[in-house]
């Protein structure tokens, strides 16, 4: 069948689908240049690992191609698929449009050794992800929409289509949302929608329909769209450049594009200085904050309105590419499970081989999880079909999960590697708490022992508050025995806190900065299991009481923890060695501060450096100056500093 007859058709029905091309590299790239010379285009090419191609674009740095569109796309999995990227990829692309998905020969059969596993598995070298790949080849297999060319079999043959030709149906949604748009005097709206709905069209006829409008978003590039439907009306500043201007202004609308890509607290301070804001995001995960954004921002109290665009405009409803990249990412929702009595729940350990045992429950842990956690993206569902060294409880009845728990190993590192990280040179791949307990809580032995983290925790809500979550816990504290200790990494708020307190974990660290996805402080807590863990949790827990004060009046004024017993809050050998690891390695300034403080107030007649007398003083930082020169400056005048110190300094007195 001719190729432009197949373009054709695919056009008019609003179809995009996929071609999948098999085999070595030289039979790769032959059969790819014989499918673009039949279906000429744009032929957008992305790599997860560099291939060799001169107009290939990695994956990871992608990024700027999201809010455009494209004809075609070619995506190169032969050395691994970042998934993010591929699912947001196909979402730039409209009607007639093919994404070449190329993998290597066997790939169906044989294990891929995944280079982006590097980003996820927290290992020192790839691993083979077959449970990812096995779930790829069936939902590929699912639609014989899709082509298959594999090498030593003939060009797949395609047929004609048979469905009815497509007609946009998006617009009359589109204009009923701006309609109310503009009778809105004030007011913060939210336009959520998957790709390719015509959210940034949306924005673009709004700016036009009633300007002037300043537009805004994590990249200019991603407003190609919105900046074709707004013609002349069309103004972009970056996020920075509207806060750094003292006047924003007189515009009728602040439009963000893609806003759960923004820090939560910049986009806070944002809609702070205007009166009307209308934020466009999509909400599948892609930018790694959209859960976030709906979770934590959308419930704040803050939006006015939401609005949701459902009908697809860039291609047909059902249109194959999209169902498969559904299916593939586990987007779409299993039957709704009512709960109308409490469910005799058993506690079970998740198997990788469950996507195949028992699809339905390890597809609906798997959506549990991602409706309850912020940070859940693609991601954590490659992590959770392959990754080694973590797990997964599950509060089960039949195959519905109504609780799940999800765990990671750390620790048993060697004690070079645990020094180098203490004195800020290194931070491998992975132990987010354990090397945290090193690098910001004078801590590195904290690496050399075994424990768990906790990473993820969801229960139903209907469910909650009947203590399935610390039976959850509880279960992997049975189960744990044979680690130092459990940890656990969550946003701060007082009902969070509460929580692990009741599971018996004590607080060790409060990060310095809110975190972009949740807009709070990331609070690190432990509970020890043997008694060297014992050990070092007391020696953490006094170390982080000692401090806090400090450090809260520093950097979180707002954040109140309570009041603990009064410690000794003099100057100490432990503050020496600190300011040592400040002066002449890479400690960070805000973990060493508390030390320069209590330094300051033993000796204050000790002479001290004019950028250390600032830093004590004032937090931000002196005029002209950027931060890295400023750190370089402060270690140079800590290390001054201390030289000048009595004899005694930081002995036990």
């Amino acid at each position: 069948m001719p190729s432009a007859f197949i373009a054709e058709q695919m056009r008019r029905k609003g179809l995009r689908r996929i071609c999948v091309i098999s085999g070595s590299p030289p039979f790769r790239d032959t059969a790819t240049q014989q499918w673009q010379s039949a279906f000429p285009g744009d032929w957008l090419r992305v790599t997860t690992a560099p291939a060799g191609h001169a107009d290939e674009h990695l994956a990871q740095r992608a990024r700027q191609f999201l809010g455009q569109e494209w004809l075609h796309a070619i995506y190169d999995a032969s050395q691994g698929l970042h998934l993010e990227t591929f699912a947001a990829l196909a979402g730039t692309l409209v009607a007639g449009s093919w994404l070449i998905l190329l993998l290597p020969e066997s790939s169906s059969q044989q294990p891929i050794i995944d280079v982006d596993s590097l980003r996820w598995a927290e290992c020192e070298q790839p691993i083979a992800t077959p449970i990812f790949y096995r779930h790829l080849w069936r939902q590929l297999r699912r639609d014989s929409n899709h082509l298959i060319w594999r090498e030593g079999e003939p060009r797949p043959q395609d047929r004609p289509l048979t469905m009815d030709d497509w007609t946009p149906q998006g617009g009359a949604q589109q204009q009923a949302i701006i309609e109310e748009l503009l009778c809105l005097p004030e007011g913060n709206c939210i336009v959520t929608a998957p790709r390719g709905r015509g959210k940034s069209a949306l924005g673009g006829m709004l700016a036009a329909l009633q300007p002037p409008c300043i537009i805004t978003g994590p990249a200019k590039v991603a407003t190609a769209v919105m900046a074709r439907h707004a013609g002349e009306h069309y103004h972009f500043r970056a996020p920075d450049a509207i806060l750094a201007a003292e006047d924003p202004g007189s515009w009728q609308w602040l439009i963000i594009d893609e806003a759960a890509s923004l820090p939560t607290p910049q986009l806070q301070a944002l809609i702070a200085r205007f009166p009307r804001c209308l934020l466009l995001t999509t909400t599948e995960g892609y930018e790694g904050t959209g859960q976030g954004f709906l979770l934590k921002f959308g419930a704040s109290g803050v939006v006015t309105k939401h609005f949701t665009l459902m009908t697809p405009q860039r291609y047909s409803v059902g249109d194959p590419l999209e169902s498969f990249i559904e299916r593939l990412l586990v987007l779409r929702d299993l039957p709704s499970s009512t709960v109308t009595r409490s469910p005799s729940l058993t506690l079970r350990a998740y198997q990788p081989a469950d996507w195949f045992q028992y699809p339905t429950l390890a597809t609906n842990t798997f959506q549990l999880l991602q409706a309850a956690h912020y940070r859940t993206t693609p991601v954590d569902l490659r992590r959770m079909m392959d990754a080694p060294h973590c797990g997964y409880w599950q509060m089960v009845e039949g195959e519905h999960c109504y609780g799940a728990l999800g765990w990671v190993e750390e620790g048993e590192q060697s004690a070079e590697l645990a020094q180098a990280v203490w004195r800020g040179e290194r931070r491998p791949r992975g132990n987010l708490v354990v090397q945290s307990l090193a690098a910001h809580s004078r801590f590195p032995e904290a690496m050399l022992l075994a424990s768990r983290r906790i990473s993820r925790l969801a229960v139903s809500q209907p469910l909650r508050r009947e203590g399935i979550g610390s039976r959850l816990v509880h279960a992997l504290r049975e189960n744990s025995q044979d680690k130092d200790f459990l940890s656990v990494s969550f946003g701060y708020t007082p009902e969070l806190w509460h929580f692990w307190q009741r599971c018996g974990f004590q607080m060790v660290r409060i990060g310095t900065q809110r975190e972009a996805s949740s807009g709070c402080y990331a609070a690190m807590a432990i509970y020890p299991l043997t008694p060297a863990g014992q050990q070092l949790c007391k020696q953490a827990v006094a170390h982080f009481q000692r401090d806090w004060p400090i450090q809260q009046a520093r950097y979180s004024p707002e954040l109140s923890l309570g009041e603990w017993p009064s410690e000794d809050a003099l100057f100490s050998q432990q503050d020496y060695e600190e300011l040592v690891g400040f002066a002449q390695a890479h400690r960070p300034l805000s973990v060493s501060f508390p030390a320069l403080w209590r330094a300051q107030q033993r000796y204050p007649h000790v002479e001290c450096g004019q950028y250390l007398q600032h830093c004590l003083q004032r937090s931000q930082l002196p005029a002209g100056w950027s931060r890295k020169l400023w750190l370089l400056q402060l270690r140079r005048e800590t290390a001054d500093f201390l030289t000048l110190l009595p004899e005694s300094s930081g002995q036990p007195t």
